[in-house]
């Protein structure tokens, strides 16, 4: 009977090195407070010995280290890849998926710096060079804020996750909020409310970053209903304009509206009120205190289930773009909008 071979482990991987196990380890975790140098020559020496991480000692150190207080894991890079500098801040999907990475970033031992990818006078080869340089493997990509957008980036020594759609190429990991799922529950409670004669509203180019995912669960939605019962979708192009709402409204007496942007405001300057004229649910529900029924998307969450991505790519150094890219969606929770909506009856 041949032997078992025995697994090659980090303590043979230090001697052979020369250095102690410990230091061994943060080697590995491609950790900062080793120098590049030192880093590399281990790695070399832990290919040769045809080292690998025993999975199930991972688990327990993690689990091990979870109650009090993360130990420092490295640093994080935030990249802004849209053409105005304070992106993340000025749009609220980014901002809840930004506070949501950093608090989970940091219970993983994790600290997080923001880049902007177009800083002027700086390239991406330049940028990839300084993220390197301060230890930086792992990059959360933020949004384009449009469809079919191309980033350009030295990619191949990084771990990378995106936020929703804009990003197509590279194709990385990305999260994103479950549009589809989230339209077919808003139908369902506006159906539950007993609205037959159900409407949306969609701006066409927003309505495309999001991979048209609205539209297709609603227009399946229309096949399992009544013909007379349908409305036509409204599509503006540049954002709802009053009077095509108006006129659209109109034409087809909608009981209930769903919509991806436009809030009472929009409605009132169409010259309906809502839910006096008809029930106004929003698809995309960034602050409750709008007192509209709605679905709140999930970005405050996407940001945490990103960095848990991102963070199992670093753990066994998942480098470059991947081969078979990852989307793991969110599904969006309901917010029936306070006393005033549920009065309206979509609850």
């Amino acid at each position: 009977m041949k032997n078992k071979p025995t697994r090659v482990t980090l303590a043979e991987v230090a001697r052979q090195a020369g250095v102690s196990k410990t230091a061994a380890s943060y080697a590995l975790r491609d950790d900062a407070n080793i120098a590049p140098e030192t880093r590399a020559r281990i790695r070399g020496v832990a290919e040769a010995l045809g080292y690998r991480p025993d999975p199930l000692l991972a688990k327990l150190m993690a689990h091990l280290h979870a109650g009090g207080g993360r130990k420092y894991a490295g640093k994080l890079a935030f990249l802004n890849v849209h053409e105005e500098r304070d992106y993340w801040l000025t749009t609220a999907a980014l901002s809840d998926f930004r506070r949501s990475a950093e608090k989970r970033a940091g219970e993983l031992g994790y600290q997080a710096e923001e880049f902007w990818l177009y800083e002027p006078g700086r390239t991406p080869r330049r940028l990839a060079q300084m993220l390197i340089a301060r230890g930086i493997r792992g990059l959360v990509v933020g949004s384009t804020g449009r469809r079919g957008s191309v980033v350009e980036f030295p990619w191949a020594k990084f771990a990378a996750v995106t936020v929703g759609y804009s990003v197509e190429r590279p194709a990385l990991h990305r999260v994103a909020t479950h549009h589809y799922r989230n339209t077919r529950l808003a139908l369902r409670k506006a159906t539950d409310a007993g609205h037959r004669r159900i409407g949306l509203l969609v701006d066409r180019a927003s309505e495309a970053a999001m991979e048209n995912l609205h539209l297709a669960a609603f227009l399946a939605y229309q096949e399992e209903i009544p013909t007379e019962d349908r409305v036509p979708v409204l599509m503006c192009d540049g954002g709802l304009r009053s009077e095509a709402v108006r006129r659209w409204f109109v034409a087809h007496r909608p009981q209930a509206i769903l919509s991806t942007g436009a809030g009472r405001r929009e409605l009132e300057e169409a010259g309906l009120h809502a839910p006096r004229d008809v029930a106004l649910t929003k698809l995309l529900l960034w602050d409750a205190a709008e007192g509209v029924p709605g679905v709140r998307p999930g970005y405050d969450r996407l940001g945490a289930a990103a960095i848990n991505l991102l963070a199992g790519q670093l753990q066994h150094d998942d480098y470059g773009v991947p081969a078979d890219p990852k989307i793991l969606l969110i599904e969006g929770l309901w917010w029936d909008g306070g006393s005033e909506a549920r009065a309206a009856g979509i609850r």
